[in-house]
């Protein structure tokens, strides 16, 4: 390994390290260059293409309906989670373009996604693939 090769493995050797998932390139004939997760990475460069796997992307809700229909899916229904801190807000009211929290306070969709998780951790918005 060279020094060059060793600067571009050391994110993923750091991202490993801090428990992110890392990803090999296939090479087998049944899967040929389809990402798979690797428990037990051997940074061998010279077999391998390694990479952190993706996060998921998130963005915020187009309307109240999109807002509505995802709520539905998430427990305690209506409670979103500061992430920050362990401050939760009850969502009581949804508008086309916003939330109003029980506390009379109203945020837009994208300022939630922001700076507010789901109660159960997910980001407040819609993955996209």
């Amino acid at each position: 390994m060279d020094r060059k090769q060793a600067k571009e493995l050391l994110p993923i050797i750091q991202a490993f390290a801090e428990g992110k998932t890392i990803e090999i390139r296939s090479n087998s004939k049944y899967n040929p260059g389809e990402w798979i997760e690797t428990a037990t990475p051997t940074f061998d460069i010279k077999s391998h293409e390694y990479r952190i796997k993706p996060e998921p992307k998130y963005r915020s809700f187009a309307n109240a309906e999109e807002c509505w229909q995802e709520m539905k899916k998430h427990e305690p229904f209506g409670w979103v989670k500061y992430k920050t801190d362990d401050v939760y807000s009850f969502i009581c009211k949804i508008e086309e373009d916003r939330c109003y929290f029980a506390v009379n306070v109203y945020w837009a969709f994208d300022t939630i996604l922001e700076k507010y998780t789901f109660a159960d951790g997910t980001p407040f918005g819609i993955k996209e693939e």
